[in-house]
Parts: structure tokens; sequence; C-alpha cells
């Protein structure tokens, strides 16, 4: 393995030698590995993993990610009968279509963070599993306020899984075309699902009932789970559970995590709000979390600078967001779910 030694010199002060004082320095060697040898590396394990394996592992995570997708349309498509099967209260009738978008993009980039930590296989099959057995337990729901809860945590699971799924991809394919053709797969799998769950949910509904659909996909996602267990990739450098500790202590931005969360998660959560009532803007609690979320954005910005000027992990350093390309991305992707959701809420009114 090719690596590179990093010699740093640090003065430490100066002492009295009889009559001179002589400048005392101390000399650091560190051995890092070069970012050509990391590329060759990750190719040279792709290279082990046999192309049914490979098969088999995009199959799972595109699965995952599409069952996922399918619940969206089946809640979009059944939210009138569910709302009247579980007597759902007026001020959550739209909750079970935008809790588990909230979550799970509050939650998505701790997610990422995780799993760069921890390993993107455990952090995938923890997500699957728990998305799995929630879906299940969404189709026994008696109330409407477990089948939000359910939603809600259910949105987490999948944001671990989106999370680590990348990473997944990245360690499994070299790079190249056969690592585009695995990201073009996991992107495809989200709005196919979405479109199959529409016509699953109105069949569903107009025949057997809306639980099926949950049943299904929830068995379909724990079957995807164990196979997981044994596609899945394990980490190419297995470390001891002291040295995960360790990192996820250190080189883990938990305050960023903290605030970028909270700033989402209270922004989506006003503007779930007021798509029910816009007039509830004036509400007390309204205004509060308005005021919250506005403290939140700055200071997750400020303290942003503070992390990078230390030299400690940052989130998202805030020179990134001069990136033209990585900034019009994100704005694109922005618009295109927030038409993606509008179409949603409109098409389940319908």
């Amino acid at each position: 393995m090719a690596t590179t030694q990093t010699v740093t010199v640090k003065h430490t002060g100066s002492e009295s030698v009889g009559e001179r004082r002589v400048s005392m320095i101390r000399i650091e060697t560190t051995s890092v590995r070069s970012r050509e040898s990391e590329r060759h590396e990750v190719d040279q394990q792709a290279a082990h993993i046999s192309k049914l394996r490979s098969t088999i592992i995009v199959f799972q995570m595109c699965g995952n990610t599409m069952l996922s997708s399918i619940i969206n349309g089946l809640v979009t498509v059944g939210l009138p009968t569910i709302t009247k099967d579980l007597n759902l209260p007026s001020s959550l009738s739209f909750w079970p279509v935008s809790v588990s978008g909230l979550s799970t993009a509050s939650t998505l980039l701790l997610a990422g963070s995780l799993a760069d930590v921890v390993g993107p296989r455990w952090v995938d099959l923890v997500g699957t599993f728990a998305s799995g057995a929630l879906m299940l337990g969404m189709g026994f729901a008696k109330e409407g306020t477990q089948l939000v809860a359910m939603r809600a945590i259910q949105g987490v699971g999948l944001a671990l899984h989106l999370a680590s799924a990348v990473g997944i991809a990245t360690q499994v394919f070299p790079q190249g075309k056969s690592r585009n053709m695995a990201f073009a797969c996991l992107g495809m799998a989200q709005p196919v699902g979405f479109c199959l769950g529409l016509v699953l949910g109105g069949v569903f509904v107009d025949t057997v009932g809306w639980r099926v659909g949950w049943y299904i996909a929830g068995g379909a996602a724990l079957f995807l789970s164990f196979v997981g267990l044994w596609a899945l990739p394990g980490s190419p450098h297995p470390r001891k559970l002291e040295n995960i500790m360790h990192d996820l202590k250190y080189k883990i931005d938990w305050v960023g995590a903290l605030l970028a969360s909270a700033f989402m998660a209270l922004l989506c959560y006003l503007l779930a709000i007021l798509s029910s009532n816009v007039y509830r803007i004036k509400e007390t609690a309204s205004i509060v979390i308005l005021c919250l979320a506005a403290i939140a954005l700055p200071s997750f910005v400020i303290w942003i600078h503070y992390q990078v000027r230390r030299g400690r992990p940052a989130l998202i350093p805030n020179s990134f967001w001069r990136n033209a390309t990585f900034s019009s991305i994100c704005a694109t992707i922005a618009l295109s779910f927030a038409v993606i959701n509008s179409m949603e809420l409109f098409a389940s009114l319908l």
C-alpha cells in the first residue's frame, strides 16, 4: 500500500543552556495514505466482489428505497380512507403524508456522519430492519396517532438507509460506468416506487383494504434486510469498538448536526401546521417555532465557522456554498422535491 510520510515541526518554546537560550522544537512524523492509494484499495475490494453479489446488493438497496416510496404512494392515495378508519383528528389529517419526509430531512446529515464513522453496512441494516418492522406495525395501527408516530420513526430509518447506500455503492463498484449505473438505479427507485404505490394504493383501497399494502411492503422490506445481512460487504478496515467510540465522540460534529436538524425539523413542522390553516401563524406556538428556527440557522453558520477555524470536524463547511455547482444542485433538488410533495398533497385530495 502506497503511503506518504508527513513531517510536522512544532516550536515548543525555549530553554536556557548556560548563558544561551536555545529554541526547542518537536518533530512529528505520521504516515498517511495518499488519495490515490485509497482509491486503488477501494477498487481492489470491488474487484473481489462477484458480479452476482454486486447485482444482489444493488437490488437490495434499490428495493428498500422503492418500498419506502411505495408506502408514500399508498398513503397519498389512501389518506381519506385512512383518516376515516383511524379517526385521525383534522389537525393531523395531513401528517401521515408529511411527517416521514420531515423526520428524514431532519436526520439525513447526522445519518451520513454515523455511516462515515461506524460503517455504511451496519447503519444500512439498522435503518432497513427498522423501516420494515415499522411498515408492518403501521398496518396494525388502531389509532391515527400511532400511524403518525410510526411514520416519523420510519423516516429516520429511511435516512439511515439513504445515507449509507451511497457509501456502499462506492465501496462495491469501482469508479466508472458500473458505479454510475448503481447511482442511477438508486435514484430511479424513488419515482418508480411512488408511481407503483399510487397504482397499488388505489387497487387495495377499492378491494382488500389499505392495510394489505403495508403488510406486503413490510414483509418485503424485512426480507431484503435479511438479504443484506449476507450480501452487504463489511468495512475493508475492521476496527475495535473503542476506536469507533472514540471517533463517534471526536469525529462527528454533534452540535452542528443538532442545529441543522433542529432548523429543518422546526421549519418543516411549521409549514405542516400552516398547510392545514394559514391563520395558525398568529398562534403563540407558531411564533415561538418560527423564532427558534430563525435562531437555529445563523447559529449553525456561526458554529461551523468556529469549528473550521479550530480545525475540528464541521458538518458542512461554509465554503461549500461558495461553489456555484454545489449550491445550484442543492437548490434544484430542493425545488424538485417541493413540487413533488405539493403534487402528493393535491393528489390525495382529489
